[in-house]
């Protein structure tokens, strides 16, 4: 192994102060680094004009293809995850002790309450009819109330069109502890709830 060079040797007498001692600790640096690691062998040689050519146009193909299955099979199973999520519990499978009804015959929303889980949350379904669009910003809010105040919010939504729309909403409050719902729109304009209706429980 060859002695590395003085540094005097290579940058000579004919610098300033300031620069000579950062090219010196640059200098340091590099011979305490040591040199770069041997090329491996297979590196050394110069791929054939046969394997420059033909390699990368048949190798590609076959990982494309695999590659375009194995994308293909993630999004079918990303889309039934979420469809299965998006309606489980929506229908017959929801275990309901309680529901509710607030509203008409022609715009109404049903609030279906499931048991407590092991943790002690609530989940609440609700399905609403009726509903028009809101200006942006704005949106629904339901609400438990107690002595017809609202007290504590179940949770917020948009709606996109009139038909029935089912939501979900988990609470950790126990809803026995209010005698009441509300629906109501929160106004962006006066940061303010705005009944629609309310119901007893």
């Amino acid at each position: 192994m060859s002695k590395p060079p003085e540094f005097r040797d290579l940058v000579g007498d004919d610098l300033s102060p300031d620069e000579r001692a950062r090219l010196e600790r640059v200098h340091d640096m590099l011979i305490s680094a040591g040199p770069p690691p041997e090329l491996p062998p297979e590196l050394q040689e110069v791929p054939s004009e046969h394997k420059a050519v033909a390699d990368p146009v048949l190798l590609p193909r076959r990982r494309v293809g695999a590659a375009l299955a194995l994308a293909a099979a993630i999004a079918l199973i990303a889309f039934l995850g979420g469809y299965v999520a998006g309606n489980s519990g929506t229908g017959k499978s929801f275990q309901s002790v309680r529901n509710v009804t607030l509203g008409n015959t022609e715009t109404k929303a049903v609030v279906r309450f499931a048991p407590k889980d092991a943790n002690g949350n609530t989940t609440m379904d609700l399905k609403v009819k009726g509903l028009r669009p809101l200006p942006e910003r704005d949106y629904y809010v339901l609400l438990m109330t107690k002595n017809g105040k609202p007290v504590v919010e179940c949770g917020t939504f948009n709606i996109r069109r009139g038909g029935p729309t089912t939501f979900k909403f988990t609470v950790a409050y126990d809803p026995a502890n209010f005698d009441g719902l509300q629906l109501a729109r929160w106004r962006h304009s006066d940061h303010k709830d705005v009944p629609i209706f309310d119901q007893k429980i």
